[in-house]
């Protein structure tokens, strides 16, 4: 059986990596020994779930567990210390995405994990899902003709539990809502569309981090329009226009997505897709599996990581009228 620690007890772990590590354990399949977060209230509720795992008081004490397994979820500031730590002691290691604050520190972790050969995934789970296997099923075929466009909006007032301030930092996490939806939303574009060149990029950071973030990318002649954002209400979807009819599909649905042909519209229903609960536990047997048993979804998105930097460096003021007098959007 599978020993794994877990580094990080915030949020993503409390609603989905401990459901995952239950799911595991029940099925036999691998164990939690260890668990560390600095937060001593947050690393005993974990291990309250999981009544197997101790709790260490720090990292260190950790990677003495006799693991075979490190799953990273803590501040994205400490990914590349923590995972560089635990593959120099020969373990494998799964990280909560993003993998790094850079494409070049990412590219650095990635060659680590190489020179020790131990696996290294990343927390990439719509990879798991069906609905994104047959988008890209779908569009291999060119079920809807000639790909023409893609549209693509995420986000919404921000809701998620955050325990400190520092989480709206850039030293601590490497960007706003970009750095955060920006590695699940272009590494699916570019799974499904191979790599896009940069258009534009605009954002609305005013010396913190974005809350808004307009991107416009070219896929081989394709052009896609994306918008990020943590205040602003309206549907995600992913929209692919073709000549011949429209893919769309909201992300979080494992299991469905809409296909328009010849101005007929049908919901596709896809057969044992599971919850969105499922992905994690799902992420964390491809990370046991080791390569030989994930295919894509074990390596990480490296390409994402870079194309987010490539953004940042190209970076635009978003026009926001209602703050500089005279701007017109």
């Amino acid at each position: 059986m599978i020993r794994i620690g877990l580094s990080g007890c915030g949020a993503v772990s409390a609603r989905y990596y401990a459901p995952a590590l239950i799911a595991l354990e029940a099925a036999g399949e691998a164990r939690l020994v260890a668990v560390f977060d600095p937060d001593v209230a947050a690393r005993q509720a974990i291990c309250d779930r999981l009544p197997g795992a101790r709790p260490c008081a720090s990292y260190e004490e950790l990677l003495d567990a006799g693991l075979d397994l490190v799953l990273v979820a803590s501040p994205p500031r400490r990914h590349a210390e923590q995972v560089l730590a635990a593959l120099a002691r020969g373990l494998a290691v799964h990280c909560e995405k993003p993998l790094a604050m850079s494409g070049e520190e990412a590219a650095t972790m990635i060659a680590a994990a190489q020179t020790a050969g131990r696996p290294l995934t990343e927390g990439l789970m719509r990879r798991q899902f069906p609905s994104v296997r047959a988008i890209a099923d779908l569009l291999r075929r060119r079920a809807i003709g000639e790909l023409m466009s893609v549209e693509v909006f995420e986000g919404g007032p921000f809701d998620w539990p955050v325990s400190s301030p520092g989480y709206f930092s850039r030293a601590e996490s490497g960007g706003g809502v970009l750095r955060d939806l920006g590695p699940h939303v272009f590494d699916l574009l570019i799974g499904w569309l191979g790599e896009p060149q940069l258009v534009a990029y605009a954002d609305d950071r005013r010396g913190g981090v974005e809350a808004n973030a307009r991107v416009e990318l070219d896929f081989a002649g394709v052009p896609a329009k994306i918008r990020l954002s943590r205040d602003w209400a309206r549907p995600n979807r992913f929209v692919f226009h073709g000549a011949s009819g429209n893919i769309a599909w909201t992300p979080y649905e494992t299991d469905r997505l809409e296909l328009s042909l010849d101005g007929q519209s049908a919901a596709l229903v896809l057969d044992g897709a599971g919850e969105f609960q499922d992905a994690f536990t799902a992420q964390l047997r491809a990370a046991i599996a080791g390569p030989g048993g994930a295919g894509r979804g074990a390596e990480p998105g490296l390409a994402a990581l870079r194309l987010i930097d490539v953004c940042y460096g190209r970076r635009q003021p978003m026009a926001e009228p209602w703050i500089d007098a005279g701007v017109r959007p």
